[in-house]
């Protein structure tokens, strides 16, 4: 009675191995076409705007 417990177990374990082995196979690809870095901003960066107030600030005052 207890040998279909045994039996239950490796099948599940064999299961298992081959669907990681599956999912390996799968993510070989690149998850993203471009990489971060390659992307543009969609949106300005705080800093920047303050720094380009500053910036006209200066030129008006010339």
């Amino acid at each position: 009675m207890e040998t279909w417990v045994i039996v239950v177990i490796i099948v599940c374990v064999i299961a298992a191995i081959v669907g990681n082995l599956s999912m390996l196979q799968r993510s070989t690809q690149p998850l993203r076409r471009k990489s971060l870095n390659d992307l543009q901003e969609t949106l300005p960066r705080a800093g920047e705007k303050q720094a380009q107030l500053k910036q006209e600030r200066k030129n008006k005052s010339k």
